[in-house]
């Protein structure tokens, strides 16, 4: 895929990690990653499985240019470098290598070969995963590999082992995520919420959970299944997970969140020739 804007340099690892949590933008670290869904709002489908292939060129694209716009394109010799002197054991979705430095794990996945239905929905568990599990997962940026768009995260390094499926399942349950199938071993969890209702969550098996030595419980790469794309939507506006949109922002009259959304006109001036 060719981008629109020409990308001037990379930014690296170090400055990408100190914007994934400006204060002054969002709190937390989820700043870059909540602005990165957002854009992806309109862009797709998700929650969809038989739109997933129709939109995933939109959601590309649409990210694709956040990136540019924000300058958040890493360097793939940087990034597989990194890759390669600190590799972790990953699964099917990422790469994985640690930042010692940091404390940090890095996870690098093909937004073509993700386990959920659309980018959308994937940048939106990583949401819902801070919010629900106390994670601090961020968006450091993205890169092309091989004409592919490789998304970049990082998430918090935790020290501990991975707990057999009986320690799973109780450690799950005293955490407040019920066992719909006590018998079955397929890693499907449900969280009850006061405004929600029933959250399920999936892909809580034993190698994307790790037990500290507290015996607490961190859910690494867990899913978040709705019925539809509304149904995702509303539980993320109701969690406050997502930036209103330009047009919720105009509607409450309030000048100051208008402008911080017209920051959006990219930052990187065009090619001569290209139009606006």
């Amino acid at each position: 895929m060719q981008h629109r804007f020409a990308i001037e340099q990379f930014t690296s690892i170090t400055q990408a990690l100190g914007q994934a949590c400006d204060p002054i933008v969002h709190s937390r670290a989820a700043g870059f990653l909540r602005r990165a869904a957002q854009s992806l709002a309109d862009a797709g489908r998700g929650d969809a499985p038989e739109s997933a292939g129709e939109s995933i060129d939109d959601e590309i694209r649409a990210l694709s240019d956040l990136l540019t716009r924000k300058r958040r394109w890493l360097s793939v010799d940087e990034v597989e470098q990194v890759l390669r002197d600190d590799a972790l054991k990953g699964g099917k979705e990422h790469r994985v290598a640690l930042l010692p430095d940091r404390n940090l794990v890095l996870k690098v996945a093909d937004a073509r070969k993700l386990a959920t239905e659309s980018l959308f929905d994937y940048l939106s568990d990583q949401l819902l995963s801070n919010h629900f599990f106390d994670d601090e997962i961020q968006l450091l940026g993205g890169m092309m590999e091989g004409g592919r768009l490789q998304v970049v995260l990082t998430q918090p390094y935790i020290d501990g082992i991975h707990p057999e499926w009986a320690a799973l399942k109780t450690g799950l349950t005293r955490q407040n995520l019920r066992d719909p199938a006590p018998r079955a071993l397929g890693g499907n969890f449900i969280l009850d919420h006061d405004l929600l209702g029933e959250v399920d969550v999936f892909d809580l098996h034993p190698n994307n959970v790790i037990q500290d030595a507290t015996g607490w419980l961190h859910p690494i790469d867990a899913h978040f299944y709705f019925d539809n794309r509304p149904a995702r939507l509303a539980a993320l506006k109701t969690l406050g997970l997502l930036s209103p949109s330009l047009e919720e922002r105009a509607q409450r009259g309030r000048p100051g969140d208008l402008r911080r959304i017209l920051d959006m006109v990219p930052d990187v001036p065009p090619m001569p020739g290209d139009e606006k």
